[in-house]
């Protein structure tokens, strides 16, 4: 028994650091990548590790303004309970789609000064969509317990209509309120005087989006996510299936930047009703 404890404890502490890793990888493939695909000159990953790198440094060594503290801690809470590689997590049975989903977009809106109109705009559809979400895993698999219930019990019991109804959602909360850009950050830290605040609130911001894009992703494909109680080799199996779900849910993002369709309000609506079709119609074959 206490090995398993022990077992599930190092498997949550590997996570974090893989996805504190991976954090800076993602802020500079939002970031960069899209300048490339239109013939833009972009800055190497190598800058943006540094950064990141510097970043903790200070966060280790000097205290940190209390909100900026707080959404961090949030981010890093959302890093450690999400199923992100196996469902063999320690916290993983506080994996709630909705509890994560509202903390994140509380974290959202701590950062900066936001314009209140415009972010209400981008939240409270997302907030829509995110009881939607947990509605439909409410009826489809009333036996789940959470996230990480649920991705057990998919491997267990496929159903391609709450699995198809799940990618829906993670595409509409994509598009009603996608990451937090430099632009919107700038807007956000105009009034700020101190570059040190505004610097660590940018990489505070890029934390916060990382697990946004981990929620979506173990939304879009929780069939990817490895099965607790496995081996190392298991591990690693699940390991790849984040790296694959991150890398689809960036390729979305950037094609939603590209083809100007994100906070799009009747893009968001059409998959909302797309989700509630799907996990209607696979409750009902069943």
């Amino acid at each position: 028994m206490m090995m398993t404890g022990l077992w599930a404890v190092a498997q949550t502490l590997f996570q974090l650091f893989i996805l504190l890793v991976l954090a800076p990888v993602m802020a500079w493939a939002l970031a960069e990548l899209p300048r490339w695909i239109n013939g833009e000159a972009i800055c190497g990953l190598q800058r943006q590790m540094r950064r990141a790198i510097r970043f903790w440094g200070i966060v280790l060594k000097l205290p940190v303004a209390p909100r900026l503290a707080l959404v961090l801690a949030i981010a890093l809470l959302i890093f450690v309970v999400l199923p992100a590689v196996t469902t063999g997590g320690a916290f993983v049975s506080l994996a709630n789609p909705l509890l994560i989903g509202l903390l994140l977009l509380a974290g959202r809106l701590m950062l900066g000064v936001p314009q209140q109109r415009e972010e209400w705009r981008r939240v409270l559809p997302a907030v829509l969509v995110l009881c939607l979400t947990e509605a439909l895993i409410a009826l489809a698999a009333p036996g789940a317990d959470g996230l990480g219930g649920l991705c057990a019990m998919l491997h267990i019991e496929p159903a391609p209509g709450l699995e198809g109804a799940l990618g829906a959602c993670a595409l509409a909360l994509a598009i009603s309120c996608p990451p937090l850009r430099e632009d919107d950050m700038i807007q956000r830290l105009d009034g700020e005087k101190s570059r040190q605040v505004r610097e660590m609130s940018r990489n505070v911001a890029e934390v916060l989006n990382t697990a946004w894009l981990l929620l979506l992703a173990d939304l879009a494909m929780p069939i990817t996510v490895g099965l607790g109680g496995s081996d190392v080799t298991g591990w690693f199996v699940g390991l790849g299936g984040l790296l694959g779900r991150l890398a689809l849910v960036v390729v979305v993002l950037i094609g939603l930047r590209l083809t100007a369709q994100e906070r799009s309000e009747r893009l968001t609506a059409l998959f909302a009703g797309v989700a509630l079709l799907l996990a209607l119609a696979g409750r009902f074959a069943t």
